[in-house]
């Protein structure tokens, strides 16, 4: 069954009881502690198995979920849940395939890094961009692998996680300007999710993407996490190779 939770369920305790050691329980338990239940354009489930045992968790941004899967969810209920949603998008595991309109899923690579490696070598500049200045250096660096969203939904976004310490962003300058981002996109205790990772063309090859990934990665790591990262199929692979991440699993996301 699926329930709905509302802020006197122990949420945050019910996916804990499941493994918040996960990319995906990352995306929902950050979610949950910027977006609390209430709010018009969030909600949260539980799913659970007829002997009342926690097997999966949901989350509901906009028209967007993150799903949360382990082996125990009834897939063929998650998937008629997700058909009568109004979802236009879904995020999940790759491991478990959905029913979703008869709709097949883009998918790519999780990638996870848990040990330090050397901070970045020279001397760059390393610090907290403004995020118009990050949001703008992202959309120079988009391409068929990543859309950017309107900017006042990424401002309004990014100030809120930013302010309630569920993402963190770091930035590298050359002569002042910004020429590298990379930033969490979901932070829970157990892990982060980095993404938004970009170059500035003019700069590749010059190692700023590297040192901007090698800095933000340590930092989470010092912090007791797991780093994960959602790679497009056969994009980037040899980057995140080199920086040592390893294999962790697939993503798959359904569009409507």
């Amino acid at each position: 069954m699926i329930i709905s939770v509302d802020e006197t369920t122990d949420f945050l305790g019910s996916i804990d009881q499941m493994s918040a050691d996960n990319p995906f329980a990352c995306r929902i338990i950050s979610m949950y502690k910027s977006y609390k239940p209430g709010l018009a354009f969030v909600d949260y489930w539980l799913i659970m198995d007829h002997s009342l045992r926690y097997t999966g968790a949901i989350a509901r941004n906009g028209s967007v979920f993150v799903l949360y899967l382990t082996d125990l969810s009834d897939l063929d209920e998650v998937s008629a849940f997700m058909r009568v949603s109004g979802a236009s998008g879904i995020i999940c595991d790759g491991k478990y395939p959905l029913d979703f309109f008869g709709k097949k899923p883009k998918t790519g690579v999780i990638m996870s890094l848990s040990e330090a490696t050397d901070d970045p070598c020279g001397n760059y500049v390393i610090e907290e961009p403004g995020i118009r200045e990050a949001y703008y250096l992202i959309v120079r660096c988009a391409d068929r692998n990543f859309k950017p969203p309107c900017f006042e939904d990424f401002y309004v976004d990014v100030n809120h996680r930013l302010r309630h310490k569920t993402m963190r962003m770091y930035g590298v300058r050359e002569n002042k300007r910004l020429v590298a981002v990379a930033m969490t996109v979901a932070e829970s205790r157990e892990g982060a999710v980095l993404g938004a990772v970009a170059c500035d063309p003019e700069y590749r090859k010059s190692g700023y993407g590297s040192a901007v990934v090698k800095y933000i990665s340590n930092r989470i790591i010092a912090d007791g996490k797991t780093v994960y990262i959602h790679r497009a199929e056969n994009a980037n692979e040899r980057f995140y190779d080199r920086l040592g991440f390893t294999g962790y699993g697939s993503w798959s996301e359904y569009y409507n």
